[in-house]
């Protein structure tokens, strides 16, 4: 992968757009918003409901500050990308980028304290993204990401005096449950939203450990460490997700009370695995219900993979259908540098396992609730934030509809998005020498 800087004078552009749109709001204008339908969770009924102190109201207010008629637009909560990662030096414009189209709430799975101080300031404002962060994963030695932090020295974007292996300040590498316990109390001093652990191929962990040619994406940490580092994830009351390749990494995770599954089995597929290694069974899929263990998808690379029919027809899409009916709850998120939610949410789209309504319930509620469930979001109702895009289009008939948004609003505000964002060309939000391999 190769990390660029974005798009010159846009670049600029959205700097000081960001800048302007971060100052401190007013109080959030009560308003009447007629003429809407309003989704529900299966279907749009049209009725006005009202704005008031940020909040989604069905009852008339003693004064409306503004009647905004809505014109038969179609209203759903805002979008939520699960699973991202982003580069500091870019966060106002991927801020940009995401309220441009839709998408509210962010997590971010794996970075780092000194990567987030840089922008924490900017985010979870009434005109920005909301923002999550599990700072600093866990790995093991020479694991992944190490090789996506040498790409970011390389490029200037970290210190040069971090030493090699960037640990403590860029990952955590852990070898004993001494080490964990140490690299813990690190963790939990500088205030993450939750934990990140790298499993791959927990089941080889030795042999990977001493191959050189595996140094970097092709090893996690050692899984018989796993339990402990739950356990101490909990005591702090955070919650353990779990970057997973194969389906030996699922059981390993769900064994030892992870919380979710970063990624779906067969995402970095390897042939010489062979396509059993990723597909999961009956019984994972109960296991994963019983623990409560919940799945983010991270499929956008997909079609642009090497073997993608055989990883799709193989792999993904009977895995996604075991899952799905055996009820274990499937989130949407890209694992992405570059790009928001969309592409992701399309490339699921492809798959044909889930309809228009479920994918739009998956990308809004689902996740959103799951990235912040301590709030009211994700719902259109009473007493919920007053979070909202109204589309000029039906999304249920076409996923593209998602794209026809005519008002963004944020905690009872309007939101305004730079014009260049809007306009852009491509998905991208900034440009990037490559695509990248996700963390």
């Amino acid at each position: 992968m190769r990390m660029g800087f974005a798009w010159g004078t846009l670049a600029v552009t959205l700097v000081a757009a960001s800048a302007a749109m971060v100052e401190a709001a007013p109080a959030a204008p009560t308003y009447a918003f007629t003429a809407g339908q309003w989704w529900n969770g299966s279907s749009f009924v049209r009725r006005t409901l009202y704005t008031v102190d940020g909040r989604i109201t069905a009852r008339v207010p003693q004064r409306v500050d503004e009647t905004i008629d809505l014109k038969g637009g179609y209203v759903i909560p805002p979008l939520a990308e699960g699973h991202t990662h982003w580069i500091p030096q870019q966060a106002d414009q991927m801020s940009a980028c995401y309220l441009a189209d839709g998408v509210f709430y962010v997590r971010e799975m794996a970075g780092s304290s000194f990567g987030y101080n840089q922008f924490r300031d900017r985010v979870n404002l009434p005109t920005s993204v909301d923002f999550v962060s599990a700072l600093q994963g866990f790995t093991g030695p020479g694991g992944h990401p190490v090789e996506i932090l040498e790409q970011g020295m390389a490029m200037g974007m970290l210190p040069r005096d971090w030493k090699p292996e960037f640990d403590p300040y860029g990952i955590l590498i852990v070898r004993t449950e001494q080490d964990v316990d140490e690299r813990m109390k690190l963790l939990v001093a500088e205030n993450p939203d939750f934990v990140k652990v790298f499993l791959i191929y927990s089941d080889q962990y030795e042999a990977r450990l001493k191959d050189p040619a595996r140094r970097g994406s092709g090893r996690g940490m050692d899984p018989r460490l796993l339990p402990h580092l739950v356990q101490l994830a909990h005591a702090a009351g955070l919650k353990v997700h779990a970057h997973v390749y194969s389906v030996e990494d699922v059981r390993t995770a769900i064994h030892a009370g992870v919380d979710e599954l970063a990624h779906m089995p067969g995402q970095a597929f390897e042939t010489a695995q062979g396509v059993d290694r990723y597909r999961l069974t009956p019984e994972d899929a109960q296991a994963a219900v019983r623990a409560h263990v919940k799945v983010t998808t991270t499929l956008v690379n997909l079609p642009a993979r090497r073997n993608a029919a055989l990883v799709r027809d193989q792999i993904v899409i009977p895995n996604l259908k075991l899952l799905k009916a055996a009820g274990v709850p499937i989130l949407v998120g890209s694992d992405q540098f570059n790009q928001d939610v969309l592409p992701e949410l399309f490339v699921l789209r492809d798959l044909g396992v889930f309809s228009n309504a479920e994918l739009l319930n998956m990308v809004t509620s689902d996740t959103a609730q799951d990235i912040f469930p301590g709030r009211k979001l994700g719902r259109l109702a009473e007493g919920y934030e007053a979070d909202f895009l109204v589309l000029d289009r039906d999304p249920t008939t076409t996923l593209d509809n998602l794209r026809s948004i005519s008002l963004r609003v944020k905690q009872g505000r309007r939101v305004t998005v730079p014009a260049a964002m809007l306009k852009r060309p491509t998905a991208d939000c900034v440009q990037l020498g490559a695509p990248p391999s996700g963390i």
